[in-house]
């Protein structure tokens, strides 16, 4: 099964590299539409998954467990002591997500099947507005701002949750809501900063923490109608990625560099922190050890073969950062020119011995 665009032939395994020419926009948003919903479906399997060997009278962290360490540090279904006193939400998040997934199967397949392949052909309501070219700054700004939109929106969300629900504050033990005053607000600055006692990776504060999501999140909302309203600036496109004109690979690359950027800061940040990733739900901190490559260790013996939550958690995420990484250099060489296809036949070449030359083998020395 092969997909052909204009000259180039692409094999299924590549992806979303079939989709990159703009006559199929619309399945290139189907992808993207689809690949959500297999998120969502895996949240939804790997929570009733981690639920069906959950064990209340074995500490969180030692089960290796994942998502079920996350919704009990936001508040749900815990009680006093980070005891869990309720199963109950976690099935019904579960379900939600797969319902979810669902909703997005079916938006998936319309654009895959039904709606305009070409979204500059229109469709249904503003369909029209996200069809894109490769090299159309203000279009992709377009498509950059309304990303930013829901970021924003999603980091204010959390901060109303904390607001009205509460999440875990392991200093007190306790789930409790909090409203981050004025103080909060400037010591975002100073962790920006590094001022001594305000380490970024160490923030023990529900207050910090809420301040610096509606931060993010109004930050990220004004950015989005920055790039929605305004064409990015020449300087702008020369540090995204255009040299002559904007490429596929070049985006993509850029894109892969930030990911990878965000897994290793989140890696370390859940290895160190024991108040956004508190102790009863994700172990001890953890410890940097270095063989072929980094890796995160547990500080407490927990039995052979046996590792922590949070090992598990900021490993994973680590290695993911380092693939993304990866990515981001063979995607921006490809933007530069390097053609990976051929170096095979390149290394082949230089290395071929001509079969119709003889080869002169030395005789072993007589002593």
């Amino acid at each position: 099964m092969e997909t052909t665009i204009k000259t180039h032939e692409y094999p299924w395994y590549a992806g979303n590299s079939r989709l990159i020419d703009p006559s199929v926009s619309g399945k290139w948003l189907a992808a993207h539409i689809l690949q959500a919903a297999i998120i969502l479906f895996w949240v939804g399997l790997n929570t009733l998954s981690e639920l069906q060997v959950f064990d209340p009278n074995v500490p969180m962290y030692e089960q290796g467990l994942v998502l079920l360490p996350h919704m009990a540090a936001e508040g749900i279904g815990v009680g006093s002591g980070g005891a869990i006193a309720s199963t109950f939400p976690y099935f019904a998040i579960a379900y939600v997500h797969w319902v979810a997934s669902v909703v997005l199967l079916v938006g998936g397949y319309y654009h895959l099947c039904i709606g305009p392949s070409d979204l500059s052909k229109g469709g249904r309501g503003t369909t029209k507005s996200f069809a894109f070219d490769w090299d159309d700054p203000k279009q992709l700004g377009y498509i950059l701002g309304n990303h930013l939109l829901f970021l924003g929106i999603g980091s204010l969300m959390f901060a109303g949750w904390m607001h009205f629900h509460g999440i875990y504050d392991p200093t007190v033990g306790e789930v409790r809501t909090v409203t981050p005053f004025f103080e909060n607000f400037t010591n975002i600055y100073k962790y920006g900063w590094s001022t001594p006692g305000f380490n970024p990776f160490l923030v023990d504060n529900l207050g910090d923490l809420a301040a610096g999501h509606i931060l993010i999140g109004l930050l990220d909302i004004l950015g989005g109608l920055w790039h929605i309203t305004v064409t990015p600036f020449k300087w702008e496109q020369r540090l995204g990625a255009r040299r002559d004109i904007y490429s596929p690979d070049g985006l993509i690359g850029l894109s892969l560099a930030g990911v990878a950027i965000m897994g290793f800061i989140s890696a370390y940040y859940c290895a160190v922190n024991t108040f956004v990733y508190p102790v009863e739900f994700y172990g001890s901190a953890l410890e940097v050890k270095f063989n072929v490559a980094p890796y995160f260790k547990d500080t407490a013996d927990l039995g052979e073969g046996v590792y922590s939550s949070r090992a598990w958690l900021a490993n994973v995420t680590y290695y993911l950062g380092f693939y993304c990484l990866q990515g981001h250099f063979f995607h921006s060489m490809r933007s530069m020119g390097v053609k990976f296809e051929n170096i095979p036949k390149a290394l082949s070449d230089a290395f071929k011995v001509d079969s119709s030359q003889p080869v002169e083998i030395s005789e072993p020395l007589e002593e």
